[in-house]
């Protein structure tokens, strides 16, 4: 399973979203069919950006909105074109990109419906972007390397030590993550990332709490704010099911503050004003208090 802010997640997500025109594109579909995308692309963007129509503001925001999605809806349609030209189009039915846009445009609007959280969610797509133009396009993305198979079995063996624990608390969890950061370093993080914050039946409180505690090593921390990447797992984790689990994450909202971490690396203010609502007297307040909104 993914979590909807995991890297896999977010170019999965994309992929389904975009390939619908792209697709169009490849098949030589006519421009007839780029109104229905812009409509689905809208209808998402809409949904999850909830556009206040009652001001001024609001329409003007919405009319962004809609060239905003007409341009995207044309780039990629325009692209799939170029690739056909080149290579060949492909045989598919009309029903077929329009029905994978369609169906991705309706997880995210259900997936990312509040807004402070989708504000988060195009945060990391933005930066899942710029990674991608750094590192070759989205080809690598979707052939995300493996970890080394040293730190792959540290992991695991970790993860399996984490979930066969009847009772757990800092004092069982901090010698686990420890003996896994002597083994590996930070280089556990991105693979620990991926299957932390899990939705539903999948979430393991656990697991989340021990992703936290292993970047509360001041090495791992700072290796992770230079590599850019400090707030991933506390933003991932604040609004946890599990009630230690946002505490602990909050701490490293501390800890990221405290190491004066760029404002880029740290959750928004309004999405903590929000939390602090959703969770009254759990800290959140504080935190939107030192972090920066919109």
């Amino acid at each position: 399973m993914f979590s909807r802010y995991g890297r896999t997640g977010l170019v999965l997500f994309g992929v389904a979203l975009y390939g619908g025109p792209l697709l169009a594109g490849l098949a030589r579909h006519g421009w007839a069919v780029l109104p229905v995308f812009a409509a689905l692309f809208l209808l998402h963007a809409a949904a999850t950006r909830k556009p206040n129509l009652s001001t001024a503001a609001g329409w003007a925001g919405l009319a962004i909105m809609v060239a905003i999605q007409a341009a995207l809806v044309a780039l990629a349609w325009g692209l799939g074109l170029v690739v056909a030209g080149l290579a060949g189009a492909v045989v598919l039915p009309l029903w077929a990109p329009l029905a994978i846009t369609a169906l991705a445009a309706g997880f995210g609007a259900w997936a990312w419906r509040d807004a402070a959280e989708m504000d988060v969610m195009l945060d990391s797509a933005i930066q899942a972007l710029e990674t991608l133009d750094d590192e070759g396009g989205l080809a690598a993305a979707l052939d995300w390397p493996d970890p080394d198979p040293q730190v792959r079995t540290a992991l695991d063996d970790t993860v399996e030590t984490l979930r066969g624990l009847d009772k757990w608390n800092l004092a069982v969890i901090d010698p686990v993550v420890r003996k896994l950061e002597r083994a590996t370093g930070a280089a556990a993080f991105d693979a620990f990332y991926d299957i932390a914050g899990q939705d539903g039946d999948d979430n393991e409180p656990v697991v989340d709490f021990a992703l936290l505690r292993y970047i509360a090593s001041p090495n791992v921390l700072t290796w992770l704010v230079d590599r850019g990447e400090g707030g991933l797992a506390p933003q991932l984790l604040l609004d946890a099911p599990d009630p230690s689990v946002r505490a602990e994450a909050r701490a490293r909202v501390v800890d990221l503050l405290d190491a004066g971490a760029p404002r880029d690396q740290l959750p928004d203010g309004d999405r903590l004003a929000l939390l602090a609502r959703r969770y009254p007297g759990e800290g959140f307040e504080m935190l939107a208090t030192n972090c920066p909104g919109d």
